[in-house]
C-alpha cells in the first residue's frame, strides 16, 4: 500500500507538470498566432501624405479613412486570434472589444507600431484589478515618516487594504528635455493598401 502510495504521488507531480507545459505551449501557440495577425494587420494600413493625391490612380482611387475607420478596418482580420490568446490568459474580462478599437486607433493615431499596440496584452497585467469603481479607494498609508513630510528618495511606506498592501520605494525621475510640435488634427488620415490575395 505504502509503495502504491507513492506512485500515484510521484504521478501526481508528473500530470501537473505535463498540465502546466501543456498551458504554456497553447498559450506561446496563440501569441505567436496573434502577433502574426496583428502585424499582418498593421501592414495594410498606410499614413496619407497629401502629395499622395495627386499620385492616386484613377482607376483605383483610394479611400481616405480617419483613424476610428482605420481601427475598425483592421480590427477584422486580428479579433479571433486576440480573443483566443486573451481567452487562453484569462485575460477577456478586462478587455472588450470597444476598449481594444479604441486603444488601436490611438496607437494608428500617434504612428506607434504593432509591437507598442500588443504590449498591453502581452505583457502581464496587474495581479488584482478592481471592475466594480466603488471598491479599491480606501486606502491606509504606513509609513515611519510623518505623512505631512516632502518624498524623498530612498523613502519605503506602504498602502495597504484588508486583502494586501503595496509597498512603494520613491525613485527619481530621469530629465526629460521636451520640445513642442504641432500636428493638425485633421492630418490624420490614412489609407488601405489592398493587394489581390488580401483577406481585409
Amino acid at each position: 500500500m505504502i509503495a502504491a502510495a507513492a506512485r500515484r504521488r510521484d504521478n501526481s507531480h508528473n500530470e501537473y507538470y505535463y498540465e502546466e507545459a501543456e498551458v504554456e505551449r497553447r498559450i506561446r501557440k496563440r501569441r505567436a498566432r496573434l502577433v502574426v495577425a496583428v502585424e499582418e494587420a498593421f501592414t495594410h494600413i498606410k499614413r496619407h501624405q497629401d502629395e499622395e493625391t495627386a499620385t492616386s490612380s484613377p482607376k483605383h482611387p483610394r479611400e481616405l479613412m480617419d483613424p476610428r475607420e482605420a481601427a475598425q478596418a483592421i480590427f477584422a482580420p486580428m479579433a479571433r486570434a486576440m480573443q483566443k490568446y486573451l481567452r487562453a490568459t484569462r485575460q477577456q474580462s478586462y478587455h472588450t472589444m470597444e476598449s481594444i478599437i479604441n486603444y488601436l486607433q490611438f496607437c494608428i493615431t500617434h504612428n506607434m507600431t504593432p509591437k507598442a499596440f500588443l504590449e498591453r496584452y502581452l505583457s502581464p497585467g496587474p495581479t488584482l484589478q478592481y471592475l466594480d469603481n466603488n471598491r479599491g479607494r480606501r486606502w491606509t498609508l504606513v509609513s515611519e515618516e510623518p505623512v505631512t513630510a516632502a518624498l524623498r528618495q530612498g523613502q519605503v511606506f506602504s498602502l495597504k487594504r484588508l486583502d494586501f498592501a503595496l509597498v512603494v520605494k520613491v525613485m527619481p525621475l530621469p530629465f526629460l528635455d521636451l520640445a513642442e510640435e504641432f500636428i493638425d488634427p485633421k492630418s490624420h488620415k490614412f489609407v488601405m493598401k489592398l493587394q489581390s490575395e488580401t483577406s481585409v
